[in-house]
This record gives C-alpha cells, structure tokens and sequence, in this order.
C-alpha cells in the first residue's frame, strides 16, 4: 500500500481510497478528494487510481505475487475502481522486474542532458504501455510541440526532444504490437493557434510522449493510469528522467486528437529523458498522505461514495 503512495498523482491528498476485504484489496475514487471544477467528468481522478493501482500490481510482482485484476466491477457503483485479489503464484516477468523502479522514481522536471533517448529505450517505454493497453505517440513536429508547452502553461516548460525522423505508418493495430507511433512532420502545425511571442523550445535531449487510449470512458481512464504508470516505471529502470506535465483540458485534448494520437483519445501529456551528468539526485518525492488515510476496512461507512 505504501507503493501505490508514490503513484503519479498521490503526492498531495490521493483522490483515491483502498478498502480491505477478506481475500482481496477494494479501490475507489474519493469524491471528498476530486476538484469538480478541475475535473468535472473524474477523467484525472480515475486516471490517478489507475497508476495506484499499477504501481500495487508492480510491488506485489516484486514480494513474488501474481494478482488477478477487475476493473469496474460494478456498474452500480462507478466510483468501484477496481478489484485485486492476491494470490502466492508467479508474477509476470516484466512486472517483477519493475518493483525496484517504485522507490527510485524522481519527479524530476530539471533540464535533461543533451544525448537523446535511444530509439530502443523509446520503444520499450511504447510497449510497456502497450501491455497496458495504450499507445504511446512521439512529438517530432516542432509546431506541434510549442502549441503543447504553450497550451500547458508555464510549468511545461521543459525539454524538447528537436529530432527529424520518418513518420511511421499510421495503424491502430500499434496499441497492440507495442510500436512507438511518431507524429508526421510534414502535415502539423500550419493551422495550430499559437500565440504571438512563443519562446523558444529548449533543445536538450528529452523527448515529449502523449499517451493515448482507443476509448475515452471510464475503463480507458483507469487502463491509461496503469499505462503512465507502467512509462514512468520502465524509464526509469533505464535511469531516465521522466514526469507528467500539467492536465489538458478539452481544446488540448481535442487538438492532440486530431494532430498526434490519430484519432485516439489523448490521455497523458509526458516526457523522457536523460539526466545530465554530475546533478545531484532528487530526494524522493513523498506523498501527504499515509497508508491510513487511504486504507480502511471494507466495511467501513462508505464516505467513497457520492
């Protein structure tokens, strides 16, 4: 439980509540914790329960635990995120393997280093979320790339990758074969609204990722949290840096969708890269919150529910 702590997202109040059955482990969305204003649909609130959830599945895989997962197991009850039931077994490999990343993972949005990020890397970061069941999409057009910093605010001000490489095929069988999907140069950024006096993009080595699902409900909200999760984990086993930028709202979202993800829905706005030589490691980034204030019996009164 203290791992899904450090899931993206869980560094303030988590906006997400475990609840201990007998055989299994309960997670709710916590609409006391969820900012209608922010989130008026629980798109990010559902998205943050999706990386808890991911990183409980990685750390259970480290312990030597196979878990079985239902998601949304009630149509009833929405705010029923998911269902783990535990059992002694053989995890998935690429799962075990991602246990020693929980701890060692840094929010870390400093400039990266100006060696880029291998094709290879880049493209085991598109099949971890594959496993997942996102596609991971590769933001070459520079246009493209100033509107997204632009459109984030301030806080996005971080790397950009400037690389000029050959737009793969365009195919939504991707989300299944794991394949990095690069924006074309050639069609992006004539008609994007970029405002007068755009800075320049930095030009370190990072490279900026949108996460994307084939559906846009409530599963493909949850399965797109477990997918950043399973990003930001597999990059930093390769000992990148690596974070998620700011929310987008519905204009970005819908911009993205048309420019980058190919029709499918945009989720997550994230980037990679190498930390440059000779900086001091961040501390870890702990969340506000303890295992008590997110762990509870499951026949507690339901305050989850709205």
């Amino acid at each position: 439980m203290a791992a899904a702590l450090l899931a993206p997202g869980a560094s303030d109040a988590p906006p997400w509540q475990w609840r201990t059955g007998y055989r299994a482990l309960h997670l709710y969305a916590d609409p006391s914790r969820r900012r209608p204003v922010d989130d008026p649909a629980g798109r990010w609130q559902t998205l943050s329960g999706g990386a808890a959830l991911h990183h409980l599945r990685i750390a259970f895989a480290g312990l030597g635990w196979a878990c079985s997962v239902d998601r949304l197991p009630s149509a009833a009850e929405p705010g029923h995120l998911a269902v783990v039931t535990p059992r002694p077994g053989e995890p998935v490999p690429a799962e075990a393997a991602l246990a020693t990343s929980i701890a060692r993972r840094r929010e870390d949005l400093r400039p990266c280093g100006g060696r880029p990020v291998s094709a290879d890397c880049l493209d085991r970061l598109s099949q971890a979320a594959a496993r997942e069941g996102a596609v991971l999409h590769l933001v070459e057009d520079r246009a493209v790339r100033g509107y997204l910093m632009t459109a984030l605010g301030e806080g996005a001000q971080v790397p950009a990758q400037l690389r000029a490489e050959a737009a793969y095929a365009r195919s939504a069988s991707f989300a299944a074969q794991g394949v990095l999907v690069r924006t074309a140069t050639q069609t992006a950024g004539n008609r994007l609204p970029l405002p007068r006096g755009e800075a320049e993009l930095r030009s370190d080595g990072a490279s900026l990722v949108v996460l994307s699902t084939p559906g846009d409900d409530h599963l493909a909200w949850l399965r797109a949290g477990e997918a950043l999760s399973a990003v930001l984990l597999t990059a930093t086993g390769f000992g990148l840096s690596s974070g998620r930028l700011s929310q987008a709202g519905r204009r970005l979202r819908e911009t993205l969708a048309e420019r980058v993800t190919l029709g499918h829905s945009p989720q997550a706005v994230l980037w990679v890269g190498r930390p440059p030589v000779g900086v001091k490691r961040l501390p870890r980034t702990r969340s506000q919150a303890s295992v008590d204030d997110v762990l509870e019996p499951l026949q507690a009164p339901p305050r989850h529910r709205g």
